[in-house]
């Protein structure tokens, strides 16, 4: 299998949410032999220069970014909706794109803030060079305008950031087959289903395609405490039965993993 690059992961700067500590996760990447990895946490870039300079030592090539809730209109209205936002993934591709991240982010806490740190359309567009795109999880506006059956909200959305961003947007593939009884198994059918359509709509606007994992923990075995985190989070007991759950299978997987849970 060609060499792969983890291009969404979560440390333990998407606060209550990732469970990642940096070094080990760096230290997990090298022995996996892997070259380059990417930061991408909720809303902020808490993590980058601790994590910039930790893969340095490495010897792992730091690819920075954060993963942005993009609001549905303007930034400014906090008029009362439940507007928190659609994921997006920033990565910077240069100099010019870290700076144009920044300023994204930076805005989205200073002007943007309703619930979470949101940045808008408008925002993206004036700061998009030396950015690149990709269309994020089953939050993202893409899968979400899938999974709600409304295929032209889909188009539109493609269209536009395939505009801003050119050869730069990426339709981003996912698959989080749950393996034990106590986990989110809702989500691999929604993933089979927007996945189908994302390729769909790849080729008929002639976008490319990247696999990620949605990475939340280092290894397969942290999961469990990545899931008592999740109970922090939500304020929720262990025991409740409609508490949050994630597939626990967020880990940072080698390559051959990926490519078994993408055939």
């Amino acid at each position: 299998m060609p060499e792969f690059v983890h291009l969404h992961v979560h440390t333990q700067y998407s606060i209550l949410d990732g469970a990642a500590a940096i070094k080990p996760l760096l230290k997990r990447a090298k022995e996996l032999g892997m070259t380059s990895l990417a930061i991408t946490d909720h809303g902020n870039m808490f993590g980058v220069k601790e994590f910039h300079d930790a893969a340095e030592k490495e010897g792992i090539k730091p690819i920075l970014g954060c993963e942005v809730y993009v609001a549905g209109g303007s930034r400014f209205d906090k008029s009362g909706k439940d507007d928190r936002g659609d994921h997006l993934i920033l990565l910077a591709k240069n100099l010019k794109g870290y700076h144009n991240l920044i300023k994204i982010v930076s805005k989205a806490w200073t002007e943007g803030f309703y619930m979470r740190p949101r940045t808008d359309r408008t925002e993206i567009e004036k700061y998009h060079e030396g950015l690149i795109c990709c269309s994020a999880c089953l939050a993202g506006e893409v899968p979400r305008a899938i999974t709600a059956n409304d295929l032209e909200k889909a188009e539109e959305s493609i269209r536009w950031h395939k505009k801003v961003f050119g050869d730069d947007y990426y339709l981003e593939l996912q698959l989080h087959k749950a393996t034990v009884e106590r986990a989110n198994h809702e989500a691999y059918p929604m993933q089979l289903h927007v996945n189908k359509h994302l390729r769909e709509l790849a080729a008929k606007h002639n976008v490319r395609m990247v696999c990620t994992n949605d990475v939340h923990f280092v290894d397969e075995d942290n999961a469990e405490a990545h899931d008592r985190l999740i109970c922090l989070s939500t304020g929720k007991d262990l025991d409740d039965p409609k508490r949050m759950l994630y597939s626990k299978q967020e880990w940072l997987k080698t390559r051959e993993e990926i490519g078994r849970a993408h055939v």
